[in-house]
């Protein structure tokens, strides 16, 4: 599964995103903290980063992914 993960602002990767292939909620979440410690704002779902008008979070806030 993949996860989404954004930055808030005044975070060092402001406006942009991390994606992570993981089995689950919990070992994404656990390997965002150990790459990037408590420095991100929100966690997504394959589901949820889509949004209900068909955009993703990405295209609906003009967020950059991280490689």
């Amino acid at each position: 599964m993949k996860f989404y993960f954004t930055f808030g602002c005044g975070q060092t990767y402001e406006n942009c995103y991390y994606v992570i292939d993981a089995k689950d909620y919990g070992e994404a979440r656990k390997e965002m903290f150990e790459q990037f410690g408590d420095k991100w704002a929100f966690q997504y779902t394959e589901e949820t980063w889509k949004l209900k008008n068909g955009k993703t979070q990405a295209e609906e806030y003009d967020l950059t992914e991280l490689k």
